[in-house]
């Protein structure tokens, strides 16, 4: 008995390999025709570039002694050491999409226009909705006859929206060992989307470098009171030393080039387009090819045999 199931599969399997030779010109056909729509697609549609751009902390000198000397002294007095560490990165990382960036990136009308292109109207000198194309439209009102959605008023372009641009079309990856950071963009606008990575990376630092303006004049002022008031030499060299190196910190927030994070490798663009990939597009659409030409064939030869 099992050898007779055998020798039926065998002769199924047969049967199924003589089909789809007797259909090679159509399945051939298919595959070709497949794989000339994804010629097409690769052809006509937007090439993207990968945009990187890599961060690092800025290195600066630990306080040492002084500091944690110190640190039951000020937290007594309700003040916070005023000292770099790994939360400023941290913090820096989160400004990077933040609305509080986007509002002073937004100033920059050029980087604006070329974010939102599609919204300009150059006559009238102002953003307005885009037209609609008949595919948008027959795609929108389908949407309302489905779930009776209202169409929502233009917004034009604001700070928020342009948080939520940089959010989403710029990856933010950190590195577990190192604690760097790496920003990542798959564009077809290599060369905005890297404009506008490196404003935010220097307006989210500017951002942190006049908080710490701001925040440093009220315990150097207590450092300095108890340095006056400190009776120990011990305790008066602490403090001096302190003093020093927030007074040292303080000038290099005011004048140095970058005081949170700083880029340590040059930021690159992608030499060729890196999506839609060629070979893998083309790979897809003749497997694809394959498929559904075998697929018709087969019907067809199962429609043909049951009307006899």
């Amino acid at each position: 008995m099992n050898q007779n199931i055998e020798l039926n599969d065998d002769i199924d399997l047969k049967e199924l390999f003589i089909t789809l030779w007797r259909g090679k010109i159509y399945i051939i056909l298919m595959s070709l025709f497949s794989v000339f729509l994804a010629s097409v697609y690769l052809q006509t549609t937007e090439k993207k570039f990968s945009v990187e751009y890599n961060l690092k902390p800025v290195a600066e000198e630990s306080n040492g002694s002084a500091l944690s000397g110190l640190g039951g002294l000020a937290s007594i007095t309700g003040i916070q050491l005023p000292s770099a560490s790994n939360n400023d990165f941290k913090i820096f990382k989160e400004l990077l999409t933040s609305l509080e960036t986007s509002e002073i990136i937004f100033r920059n009308k050029k980087i604006v226009k070329d974010v939102f292109k599609s919204e300009w109207d150059a006559s009238l000198n102002d953003f307005s909705r885009p037209a609609k194309s008949t595919i948008h439209t027959a795609i929108s009102n389908f949407k309302k006859l489905l779930i009776e959605n209202k169409e929502v008023s233009y917004m034009p372009p604001n700070p928020r929206r342009l948080a939520i641009f940089i959010f989403d079309n710029v990856q933010i990856n950190e590195n577990t060992e190192t604690g760097f950071l790496k920003l990542k963009s798959e564009t077809s606008n290599p060369e905005l989307i890297l404009s506008l990575i490196n404003e935010a990376t220097i307006v989210s630092d500017k951002i942190m470098r006049q908080r710490y303006i701001d925040f440093s004049t009220e315990p150097l002022s207590f450092y300095k009171e108890k340095l006056r008031t400190a009776r120990s030499r011990e305790h008066r060299e602490a403090l001096a030393e302190l003093i020093g190196k927030e007074e040292k910190k303080l000038m290099f927030a005011s004048v140095g080039k970058y005081f949170v994070a700083e880029p340590y490798l040059k930021p690159t663009i992608s030499l060729y387009p890196t999506a839609p990939n060629p070979k893998s597009v083309l790979f897809l659409s003749l497997v694809l090819g394959l498929f559904f030409g075998s697929a018709v064939i087969l019907i067809r030869n199962a429609i043909a045999r049951d009307k006899y």
